[in-house]
């Protein structure tokens, strides 16, 4: 542990979870919290439970959420527009890139030969682009001749979405999108 939280009574939690989270930028799992700060995880959640309400009560201009498998703070939505914050450096996903996204997000474990059937063309370059973003990682290797590769959605998606689990987005979809035709699972019931 970087030091040692415990040694003075006078550290609000709040404002060192506040702290913390703001000096990381990104989102932090509750174990990673737990490292820095010497706190139980249930300790750390019921501290993110009163910094998320603490925040939201005093409409500050942030907000907790939960993301990635962790916590993030950020900008509170509704003052997007009122900002006009032009991000530089970002590029926006190709619609093709976004089909291979969509079909690795909710058909995953899945293999490249198995989304060029789905969208009937090659998807390599696509497929490598995504990855080389941080989008898409490799899971491992199907057990079937040749060994070909297995794709997944990255904690790097979820942020970008905004979504804690995959579970989240097959939340927000209607059930006859998320239903697989071929075995009926659903994103929530398929390997995560």
């Amino acid at each position: 542990m970087p030091y040692d939280t415990r040694q003075t009574d006078t550290i609000e939690p709040t404002a060192l979870l506040e702290a913390l989270l703001f000096l990381s930028g990104d989102p932090m799992t509750v174990t990673a919290i737990c490292a820095h700060t010497g706190w139980t995880q249930a300790e750390t959640e019921a501290t993110a439970d009163r910094l998320q309400h603490l925040l939201s009560s005093q409409r500050r201009g942030i907000v907790l959420i939960r993301v990635a498998g962790g916590f993030q703070l950020v900008t509170r939505p509704d003052l997007h527009d009122a900002l006009q914050w032009v991000r530089t450096g970002t590029t926006e996903l190709s619609s093709m890139a976004l089909e291979v996204l969509a079909i690795v997000a909710f058909k995953q474990p899945i293999t490249r030969a198995e989304i060029e059937k789905l969208r009937g063309v090659s998807s390599e370059r696509v497929l490598t682009s995504l990855v080389q973003q941080g989008l898409v990682v490799e899971l491992g290797r199907k057990d079937s001749p040749g060994r070909p590769i297995l794709y997944g959605t990255s904690a790097y998606f979820l942020e970008c979405i905004g979504m804690d689990s995959l579970a989240d987005l097959a939340g927000r979809m209607p059930a006859d999108i998320t239903e697989d035709a071929t075995d009926g699972r659903t994103v929530t019931e398929s390997d995560e």
